[in-house]
């Protein structure tokens, strides 16, 4: 862990004359660039609103695993946060930003540049500085590139897995259990991995789009599910679950939405899923605060249909955002119930590890203001090959078939941007 001189984190209101997307393609060419996005998503239920925030030039980076090396982690989330937590402005003015894998590895750089845009009052903040280092030159992109993801598992396969899984839970080893298909596809040299991320906001965008580097990985984002969105004491998650794909016809759609809507498989899933994550919060929050505030929400994406529920609560005095993320993570919707069951079980029957995939993206603000997404529609590109993970939620009435057409609509979105960027 390198460290280095700290600016400072005050934000200040700037005009530099730019969209979101420019002021990235201005700074893409910096160290520890990132790009998160809210802007392209409702987030009516987001104290933080829609927002795009530009980081570069990280202080320091850290990695290490949460079974492991979780003080280090504990100790650069306490570093200043004390001393910031009187800047109210709902938005981070620095922190730690990164991810945690599935299996509990953190990747996280330590910023105190950056530029965040709030999109309802068209406004850009500076902290650092980084805005000085904005480039007046236009931004040239290599020709326009394709890509072909390979089949994954292919259907016998991922059936069988999920045949597999129903008879646990037939057994009463769980009650539900989410299972997941690797698609792999060779790395265009010399082309701009920003490049896809742009693609994919514009053909499937998310409110929780994000693109970086850190260390040997590149990480490309586009997940419609908040885990986490933290505000002092305040906590919000919002799971995911039941899925059906969008049509352009009008009819077909809303057939499509109210055969979601009705579903008993997808709504005793959902409710079951609720139900672990308000009890997962209750670890963490001061006794009778948790509450669920939205039940099986109708949400509209680019691909696919999904039911939502949002779950709240305050933390109590003992904890605070790192710990409560520790306390839910992974989240619920993405792993199983019971959840330490499910994990043994996805271990057992998936072909590759996860990786980044249902992990959680985000950041601890210095500030108070924490939010992390769950890493779903979401690609890491390693060593001259991108890969994306797809998967589906298992209950005990589930028809493999459809299962595994689910894991094929919820790529959809990154098949389409792939195809031509």
């Amino acid at each position: 862990m390198n460290k280095t001189g700290k600016n400072s984190l005050t934000p200040k209101r700037v005009d530099i004359g730019l969209l979101p997307i420019d002021a990235a393609l201005s700074l893409r060419h910096l160290p520890g660039f990132l790009f998160f996005d809210s802007s392209n998503g409702a987030q009516e239920f987001s104290n933080k609103g829609s927002l795009s925030i530009i980081g570069a030039l990280p202080d320091y980076t850290i990695t290490g695993d949460i079974n492991d090396d979780y003080e280090q982690l504990l100790t650069s989330y306490n570093e200043d946060g004390e001393s910031n937590h009187h800047i109210d402005c709902g938005f981070p003015v620095g922190g730690l930003f990164g991810h945690f894998t599935f299996d509990g590895k953190y990747h996280f750089g330590k910023y105190s540049k950056l530029l965040v845009y709030l999109h309802d009052q068209n406004e850009w903040f500076d902290v650092g500085g980084l805005s000085d280092l904005i480039s007046s030159g236009s931004i040239e992109s290599c020709q326009s590139a394709k890509i072909q993801f390979c089949e994954g598992l292919g259907e016998k396969a991922f059936c069988s897995m999920v045949k597999k899984a129903k008879e646990y839970i037939a057994a009463g080893d769980i009650y539900q259990v989410n299972l997941s298909q690797r698609f792999a596809a060779d790395w265009p040299e010399g082309k701009d991995p920003f490049d896809l991320f742009l693609k994919l906001r514009e053909c499937s965008p998310a409110p929780y789009s994000a693109f970086y580097e850190i260390n040997d990985q590149t990480i490309i984002s586009s997940s419609p599910e908040c885990f986490l969105n933290m505000s002092g004491p305040g906590v919000i998650t919002r799971p995911i679950k039941g899925t059906r794909p969008r049509f352009n016809d009008p009819g077909e759609d809303e057939r499509s939405a109210a055969e979601l809507m009705t579903s008993p498989k997808e709504i005793s899933e959902l409710v079951m899923i609720t139900d672990l994550e308000r009890n997962d919060l209750g670890k963490v929050c001061e006794y009778g605060s948790v509450r669920v505030t939205e039940l099986l929400k109708l949400e509209k994406f680019a691909q696919v249909f999904h039911l939502v529920s949002s779950v709240e609560g305050r933390l109590n005095d003992k904890n605070n955002h790192l710990s409560a993320l520790m306390a839910c993570f992974p989240g619920g919707s993405i792993s199983g119930a019971p959840k330490c069951r499910a994990l043994e079980i996805i271990n057992e029957l998936e072909t590759h590890p996860r990786n980044i995939y249902t992990g959680s993206i985000g950041y601890f603000g210095i500030n108070g203001e924490s939010q992390f997404s769950i890493a779903i529609r979401t690609a890491y590109l390693q060593g001259g090959r991108l890969f994306l993970h797809a998967g589906s939620g298992i209950v005990a009435d589930s028809d493999p078939e459809l299962e595994y057409q689910e894991t094929l609509h919820k790529a959809s979105g990154f098949f389409q941007a792939a195809s031509s960027f």
